[in-house]
């Protein structure tokens, strides 16, 4: 595959901005030959090998857009007042990624998704994730904060993407204040690529450009107060096409921006004014690790699209680079352009 008119070379002169909720993704590896019972409890005491940690969820898109060679990485979110903190801007100084943007709040903590792998007879399986998050809802102050920031670099950015993560009503930095800030600044900044990404409130944004997959389009169309969490959703119709074609055709409209749908294997459906494009998905075969496939497409779909090329073959990078995530076990993933170009050779 070639670079389709110069497209990859144009990534390093492009500056993108990702506004959302940065975590620290925390791997812990586990050897099941050294598990001993505990002498306090008589349960398992589990033996950690080794510990790594990487920025996650808005800093996966971050991660994986330095990974690509995208010139400027904007960072612009918080990070708790704590070693955790301190371990994800390590992160992001690693990866070259500015973080002028990134607040140390000293009433949050750092979110952060500890994930143990434990290898047993040979074989790598991920145990049950622990969570830590904050339960209370985001400060006016620390909303001032990262806004101030991003009106600062509005105009010095390409593109921006918006990565809500918390499912937890205004404790993240993705709030409601935040929300029609930036509604209203899409209105104004019509040329503005702005990108949004949200686990269970994708149908509450306005005037931007948004990507869910089937069950969070359904849920945000047709779910109980349009921002419940995926599980409440109805299958029958996020399974049922007409039914998902109705649902991301009343986002567009209520947007008058492009919906990106992803569908798994299905592939990846683009509803814009006009018309609608189905992007087949990349065949994946063996054992697969799905932890960060959405990001990577949004990572490399964001970055194509901003670099001059078509809806089309946005979508088909997009795939390309998330199916090689798909392959990559016990991490969010790590692609290059120089990986794309080789599975599409």
């Amino acid at each position: 595959m070639k670079d389709m008119n110069g497209v990859f070379e144009k990534f390093k002169d492009l500056s993108i901005a990702i506004l959302g909720d940065y975590c620290l993704d925390e791997y812990l590896w586990i050897d099941a030959a050294l598990n001993e019972p505990s002498l306090e409890t008589g349960l398992v005491a589990y033996q950690c090998v080794k510990r790594e940690t990487y920025p996650g969820a808005a800093g996966t898109v971050a991660k994986n857009l330095a990974n690509l060679g995208i010139g400027t990485v904007h960072a612009i979110g918080y990070v708790g007042d704590d070693g955790r903190g301190m371990e994800l801007c390590r992160g992001l100084d690693k990866l070259g990624i500015n973080r002028d943007g990134m607040i140390i709040a000293d009433d949050r903590i750092t979110p952060t998704y500890t994930k143990p792998w434990i290898t047993e007879d040979g074989k790598q399986e991920e145990m049950s994730r622990i969570d830590s998050k904050n339960w209370t809802p985001t400060s006016a102050e620390l909303e001032d904060a990262v806004l101030a920031h991003l009106k600062k670099i509005l105009g010095k950015i390409d593109a921006l993407i918006i990565m809500d993560q918390m499912t937890e009503t205004n404790c993240g930095i993705i709030t409601d204040r935040v929300r029609q800030w930036l509604a209203q600044t899409a209105k104004e900044n019509p040329e503005l690529i702005i990108f949004a990404d949200s686990r269970c409130r994708i149908g509450l944004f306005d005037g931007v450009m948004v990507k869910g997959n089937q069950y969070e389009i359904a849920n945000a169309v047709f779910g109980e107060g349009h921002h419940q969490p995926a599980a409440t959703l109805s299958v029958a119709q996020a399974e049922d096409m007409n039914e998902m074609d109705r649902a991301c055709e009343t986002l567009r409209r209520k947007n008058g921006r492009p919906v990106i749908c992803t569908l798994g294997e299905k592939g990846v459906r683009v509803y814009q004014e006009g018309e609608s494009i189905a992007v087949p998905a990349i065949p994946v075969s063996g054992q697969t690790d799905v932890c960060g496939a959405g990001d990577m497409f949004t990572s490399a779909f964001v970055s194509t699209l901003t670099a001059g090329a078509g809806m089309a073959y946005a979508c088909e990078i997009g795939n390309t680079a998330a199916s090689i995530c798909v392959r990559q076990l016990g991490t969010s993933g790590h692609v290059t352009v120089a990986d794309i170009l080789k599975e599409k050779k």
